[in-house]
Protein backbone atom coordinates (compact mmCIF):
# COMPACT_ATOMS: atom_id res chain seq x y z
CA UNK A 1 0.00 0.00 0.00
CA UNK A 2 1.49 3.57 -0.80
CA UNK A 3 -1.11 5.75 0.17
CA UNK A 4 -3.72 6.43 2.36
CA UNK A 5 -6.60 8.62 2.08
CA UNK A 6 -8.83 9.52 5.58
CA UNK A 7 -11.82 11.77 6.21
CA UNK A 8 -11.06 14.35 8.70
CA UNK A 9 -14.50 14.73 10.79
CA UNK A 10 -14.99 12.01 12.65
CA UNK A 11 -11.46 10.11 11.53
CA UNK A 12 -8.25 12.23 11.75
CA UNK A 13 -10.46 15.06 14.40
CA UNK A 14 -13.31 14.40 16.45
CA UNK A 15 -15.51 16.67 14.70
CA UNK A 16 -16.94 20.09 13.74
CA UNK A 17 -15.89 22.64 16.50
CA UNK A 18 -14.25 20.09 18.89
CA UNK A 19 -9.79 20.49 19.07
CA UNK A 20 -7.65 19.14 17.28
CA UNK A 21 -5.41 15.79 18.18
CA UNK A 22 -2.11 17.20 17.80
CA UNK A 23 -0.38 13.95 18.68
CA UNK A 24 -2.26 11.91 15.65
CA UNK A 25 -1.47 15.28 13.21
CA UNK A 26 1.99 14.84 14.42
CA UNK A 27 2.20 10.87 13.81
CA UNK A 28 0.25 11.45 9.68
CA UNK A 29 3.21 14.34 9.11
CA UNK A 30 5.62 11.88 10.15
CA UNK A 31 4.59 9.34 8.13
CA UNK A 32 4.32 11.84 5.32
CA UNK A 33 8.01 13.54 5.90
CA UNK A 34 9.30 9.77 5.46
CA UNK A 35 7.29 9.20 2.49
CA UNK A 36 8.71 12.38 0.96
CA UNK A 37 12.42 11.26 1.11
CA UNK A 38 11.60 7.64 -0.27
CA UNK A 39 8.33 7.17 -2.60
CA UNK A 40 8.19 3.02 -1.28
CA UNK A 41 6.74 4.38 2.06
CA UNK A 42 3.20 5.09 3.14
CA UNK A 43 2.10 8.22 2.28
CA UNK A 44 -1.02 10.26 3.66
CA UNK A 45 -4.30 12.28 1.98
CA UNK A 46 -7.29 13.75 3.14
CA UNK A 47 -10.98 13.15 1.44
CA UNK A 48 -13.53 15.14 2.98
CA UNK A 49 -16.56 16.82 2.57
CA UNK A 50 -15.04 20.09 4.09
CA UNK A 51 -14.27 23.58 2.42
CA UNK A 52 -10.81 23.98 0.26
CA UNK A 53 -9.25 26.59 2.80
CA UNK A 54 -10.36 24.02 5.66
CA UNK A 55 -8.44 21.20 3.44
CA UNK A 56 -5.29 23.46 3.06
CA UNK A 57 -4.95 24.04 6.43
CA UNK A 58 -5.55 20.35 7.54
CA UNK A 59 -3.06 19.40 4.67
CA UNK A 60 -0.17 21.90 6.50
CA UNK A 61 -0.96 20.37 9.44
CA UNK A 62 0.05 16.78 8.15
CA UNK A 63 2.49 17.75 6.03
CA UNK A 64 0.55 16.11 3.09
CA UNK A 65 2.25 16.80 -0.24
CA UNK A 66 0.23 14.33 -2.78
CA UNK A 67 -3.43 15.83 -3.60
CA UNK A 68 -5.98 16.28 -0.97
CA UNK A 69 -9.72 15.78 -1.63
CA UNK A 70 -12.05 18.67 -0.68
CA UNK A 71 -16.12 19.13 -1.09
CA UNK A 72 -16.85 15.42 -1.78
CA UNK A 73 -14.53 15.03 -4.91
CA UNK A 74 -15.57 18.17 -6.22
CA UNK A 75 -11.66 19.23 -6.20
CA UNK A 76 -8.46 18.76 -5.51
CA UNK A 77 -5.60 20.20 -3.70
CA UNK A 78 -2.46 20.57 -4.96
CA UNK A 79 0.17 21.36 -1.74
CA UNK A 80 3.96 21.08 -3.77
CA UNK A 81 2.04 23.98 -6.56
CA UNK A 82 -0.68 25.29 -4.67
CA UNK A 83 -2.81 24.61 -6.78
CA UNK A 84 -6.88 23.74 -6.77
CA UNK A 85 -8.22 22.04 -9.36
CA UNK A 86 -12.19 21.71 -10.11
CA UNK A 87 -13.87 17.97 -10.99
CA UNK A 88 -13.95 17.90 -14.85
CA UNK A 89 -17.60 16.27 -14.35
CA UNK A 90 -19.09 19.50 -13.03
CA UNK A 91 -20.40 20.97 -15.72
CA UNK A 92 -21.63 24.95 -16.39
CA UNK A 93 -25.05 23.85 -16.03
CA UNK A 94 -24.54 22.12 -12.77
CA UNK A 95 -22.43 25.19 -11.60
CA UNK A 96 -25.10 28.04 -13.00
CA UNK A 97 -28.18 25.53 -11.32
CA UNK A 98 -26.04 25.78 -7.69
CA UNK A 99 -27.93 29.10 -7.07
CA UNK A 100 -31.11 28.31 -7.46
CA UNK A 101 -30.77 25.56 -5.44
CA UNK A 102 -29.49 26.98 -2.44
CA UNK A 103 -32.20 29.89 -2.79
CA UNK A 104 -34.74 26.76 -2.77
CA UNK A 105 -32.94 25.31 0.16
CA UNK A 106 -32.36 29.20 1.82
CA UNK A 107 -36.64 29.48 1.90
CA UNK A 108 -37.72 25.89 2.28
CA UNK A 109 -34.90 25.12 5.05
CA UNK A 110 -33.76 27.55 6.54
CA UNK A 111 -36.15 29.62 6.52
CA UNK A 112 -38.08 27.37 8.44
CA UNK A 113 -35.87 26.62 11.10
CA UNK A 114 -34.07 23.31 10.18
CA UNK A 115 -31.02 24.00 9.44
CA UNK A 116 -28.06 26.79 8.48
CA UNK A 117 -25.70 26.66 6.11
CA UNK A 118 -22.03 25.99 6.10
CA UNK A 119 -20.17 28.91 4.67
CA UNK A 120 -17.02 28.74 1.92
CA UNK A 121 -18.64 26.13 -0.50
CA UNK A 122 -17.65 26.27 -4.16
CA UNK A 123 -19.16 23.59 -5.76
CA UNK A 124 -21.50 22.13 -3.39
CA UNK A 125 -23.38 22.57 -0.40
CA UNK A 126 -23.62 21.96 3.41
CA UNK A 127 -26.18 22.42 6.05
CA UNK A 128 -26.13 21.58 9.39
CA UNK A 129 -29.48 20.97 11.69
CA UNK A 130 -30.75 23.06 14.00
CA UNK A 131 -30.41 21.80 17.88
CA UNK A 132 -33.74 20.38 17.97
CA UNK A 133 -33.78 19.11 14.43
CA UNK A 134 -31.99 15.63 13.85
CA UNK A 135 -29.80 15.03 10.87
CA UNK A 136 -32.53 12.42 9.52
CA UNK A 137 -35.34 15.09 9.92
CA UNK A 138 -33.24 17.45 8.21
CA UNK A 139 -32.08 14.97 4.97
CA UNK A 140 -35.97 14.36 4.64
CA UNK A 141 -36.55 17.53 4.29
CA UNK A 142 -34.05 18.76 1.87
CA UNK A 143 -34.47 15.77 -0.59
CA UNK A 144 -38.14 16.91 -0.60
CA UNK A 145 -36.34 20.48 -1.44
CA UNK A 146 -34.52 19.27 -4.01
CA UNK A 147 -37.36 17.03 -5.73
CA UNK A 148 -38.47 20.72 -7.05
CA UNK A 149 -35.39 22.00 -8.53
CA UNK A 150 -34.45 18.79 -11.18
CA UNK A 151 -30.84 20.32 -11.08
CA UNK A 152 -28.69 17.05 -11.02
CA UNK A 153 -28.09 17.22 -7.37
CA UNK A 154 -28.04 14.97 -4.63
CA UNK A 155 -28.09 14.88 -1.14
CA UNK A 156 -26.17 13.31 1.42
CA UNK A 157 -26.64 12.47 5.16
CA UNK A 158 -23.47 12.02 7.22
CA UNK A 159 -22.86 12.12 11.23
CA UNK A 160 -23.66 15.57 11.58
CA UNK A 161 -24.45 17.32 8.49
CA UNK A 162 -26.21 16.67 4.90
CA UNK A 163 -24.21 17.23 1.87
CA UNK A 164 -25.73 18.32 -0.96
CA UNK A 165 -23.71 17.56 -4.46
CA UNK A 166 -23.59 17.40 -8.14
CA UNK A 167 -24.88 13.85 -9.51
CA UNK A 168 -22.06 11.49 -10.17
CA UNK A 169 -19.59 13.36 -7.88
CA UNK A 170 -18.96 11.86 -4.91
CA UNK A 171 -15.87 10.65 -2.71
CA UNK A 172 -15.42 7.61 -4.83
CA UNK A 173 -15.18 9.65 -7.90
CA UNK A 174 -12.76 11.83 -5.88
CA UNK A 175 -10.31 9.01 -5.13
CA UNK A 176 -10.99 7.46 -8.74
CA UNK A 177 -9.70 11.09 -9.94
CA UNK A 178 -7.10 10.94 -7.10
CA UNK A 179 -5.51 7.44 -9.06
CA UNK A 180 -5.38 8.93 -12.54
CA UNK A 181 -3.51 12.24 -11.18
CA UNK A 182 -1.07 10.57 -8.87
CA UNK A 183 -0.46 7.23 -11.11
CA UNK A 184 -1.49 5.14 -7.84
CA UNK A 185 -3.83 2.50 -8.38
CA UNK A 186 -6.90 2.34 -6.26
CA UNK A 187 -5.83 -0.98 -5.00
CA UNK A 188 -2.86 0.65 -4.19
CA UNK A 189 -4.25 2.61 -1.66
CA UNK A 190 -6.25 2.75 1.92
CA UNK A 191 -9.23 4.34 2.77
CA UNK A 192 -10.06 5.59 6.65
CA UNK A 193 -13.76 7.39 7.03
CA UNK A 194 -16.89 6.91 9.81
CA UNK A 195 -19.62 7.68 8.09
CA UNK A 196 -22.08 6.34 5.21
CA UNK A 197 -20.93 8.72 2.63
CA UNK A 198 -17.37 7.34 3.25
CA UNK A 199 -18.37 4.12 1.65
CA UNK A 200 -18.15 5.83 -1.55
CA UNK A 201 -14.29 6.03 -1.44
CA UNK A 202 -13.92 2.95 1.55
CA UNK A 203 -15.40 0.58 -1.56
CA UNK A 204 -13.29 1.04 -4.45
CA UNK A 205 -10.02 0.74 -2.07
CA UNK A 206 -7.29 -2.04 -1.70
CA UNK A 207 -7.94 -1.95 2.45
CA UNK A 208 -10.30 0.05 4.10
CA UNK A 209 -10.77 0.75 8.11
CA UNK A 210 -12.73 2.92 10.41
CA UNK A 211 -12.13 4.19 13.99
CA UNK A 212 -14.38 2.48 17.07
CA UNK A 213 -16.81 5.57 16.34
CA UNK A 214 -17.84 4.57 13.20
CA UNK A 215 -21.48 4.24 12.09
CA UNK A 216 -22.56 0.45 12.57
CA UNK A 217 -22.69 0.10 8.72
CA UNK A 218 -19.21 1.51 8.36
CA UNK A 219 -17.63 -0.97 10.86
CA UNK A 220 -19.52 -3.52 9.53
CA UNK A 221 -18.24 -3.15 5.79
CA UNK A 222 -14.41 -2.55 6.31
CA UNK A 223 -11.18 -4.42 6.66
CA UNK A 224 -10.38 -3.80 9.96
CA UNK A 225 -12.01 -1.48 13.17
CA UNK A 226 -9.89 0.19 15.97
CA UNK A 227 -10.57 -0.39 19.00
CA UNK A 228 -9.74 3.57 19.27
CA UNK A 229 -12.00 6.72 18.47
CA UNK A 230 -11.35 9.50 15.65
CA UNK A 231 -7.33 10.48 15.99
CA UNK A 232 -6.31 7.62 18.41
CA UNK A 233 -7.89 5.10 15.96
CA UNK A 234 -6.28 7.01 12.65
CA UNK A 235 -3.13 6.28 14.67
CA UNK A 236 -3.96 3.05 15.56
CA UNK A 237 -5.20 1.61 12.00
CA UNK A 238 -2.20 3.63 10.47
CA UNK A 239 0.04 1.98 12.98
CA UNK A 240 -1.77 -1.81 12.00
CA UNK A 241 -1.24 -1.00 8.50
CA UNK A 242 2.39 0.00 8.94
CA UNK A 243 3.18 -3.54 10.51
CA UNK A 244 1.66 -4.84 7.35
CA UNK A 245 -1.67 -5.79 8.94
CA UNK A 246 -4.96 -6.16 6.78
Amino acid sequence: MRLVVIDVDGCLTPGEGQPWNFEALQYVAQLNRRAQKDATKLAVTLCTGRQEPYVEVMMQAIDAHLPGIYENGGGLYFPREYRFIENPLITVAMREALAGIKATLQREVVETGLGHFQPGKEVSLTLYPLVQVSVRELYLAIVEALATCQAGYIAHESVSCVDVVPRGVDKGAGVRWLSQETGIPLDEMGGIGDSASDLKFLSVLGRSAAPANAADEVKARVDYVSPYEDGDGVVDILCHWVEGGK
